[in-house]
């Protein structure tokens, strides 16, 4: 079985180092997921550096025009899977660019692990040469999410949380902020690809935009969701969203002291693809607004 013995993690490390267990304990699985973070996190500077020198990159797009793809996006991935794999091979991975991976060697005695990943969230802020990006790592077992490690590799930022043992960027402790008002808050959203064919999130952005100190978008829904969790922002909300754009984040945001819902309060955010995460004290007020600008 998971253990759930953890340590506290030093200000000299991303995590501490795990005692020795016959199966990985969840500071185990902490610690080999900040590892193969920092591994995709330096094919991502490579590329990032690539693009700078050259101008920019050529580009695949997935869904539409507005949905790329970059090559290091996919070197990245296979990084990753090709690390889980061999630390923990009885874990299930769903990648965004792969899909779901086969599973070898799954003992079902043992709680069922499912692995979301985002090799390189912010892809558009990526293949522009704009810093804002990042490798997303979420571990849900038994559907609950359960670790969660982000890597911003520019800014060489390290987030890292496992439920029941805080949250911590680059090995300090974070807290949500202490802000009690929507109207003093800074929030942050983003837009779903499709947005330029529908209207979605536009309201709730013009909403939030008057009740709120400001709302902004930064295009990465994973390092959106660190900074609540670190205090620099009030509260995030988003529509449309993949759980490997989220798994990370919501552990990381409770951890560090926040909420995390869907849109009704609930908890189907990795099912909805709608998540409200704050510091707790907004909360309400944020799912006020929301309810509101769907009623209108």
């Amino acid at each position: 079985m998971l253990n759930t013995l953890g340590q506290t993690p030093s200000p000299q490390s991303d995590v501490s180092l795990p005692d020795p267990s016959p199966d990985p304990s969840l500071a185990d699985i902490l610690s080999a997921a900040v590892a193969i973070a920092r591994g995709a996190g330096a094919i991502l500077r490579e590329g990032v550096a690539a693009i700078t020198a050259n101008h920019g990159t050529p580009l695949q797009f997935k869904t539409s025009d507005i949905d790329p793809v970059t090559e290091y996006d996919v070197r990245a991935e296979q990084y990753i899977v090709a690390e889980l794999r061999k630390r923990f091979p009885d874990h299930e991975i769903v990648g965004e660019e792969g899909g779901a991976y086969e599973t070898e060697n799954r003992r079902p005695e043992i709680p069922h692990c499912r692995w979301h990943i985002d090799p390189l969230d912010g892809t558009v802020n990526f293949a522009h040469g704009f810093s804002v990006f990042c490798v997303s790592m979420g571990l849900l077992i038994d559907g609950v999410p359960s670790v969660g490690v982000i890597y911003s590799p520019v800014s060489d930022e390290m987030f890292a949380a496992a439920r029941g043992h805080g949250a911590t960027r680059n090995g300090v402790p974070m807290r949500v902020s202490l802000i009690s008002t929507l109207k003093r808050s800074l929030l942050v959203t983003g837009f779903p690809y499709d947005s330029h064919v529908t209207d979605s999130n536009i309201g709730n952005f013009v909403a939030f935009q008057r009740q709120s100190q400001a709302a902004r978008r930064l295009g990465s829904a994973a390092l959106d969701m660190c900074y609540v969790a670190a205090g620099q922002m009030d509260g995030y909300w988003e529509m449309k969203i993949k759980p490997h754009d989220i798994a990370a984040g919501i552990v990381l945001v409770r951890e560090a002291g926040g909420t995390v819902t869907d849109f009704d309060a609930g908890q189907s955010m990795l099912q909805s693809g709608e998540i409200v995460a704050s510091n707790g004290l907004i909360h309400q007020e944020m799912l006020d607004v929301l309810r509101n600008s769907r009623d209108r």
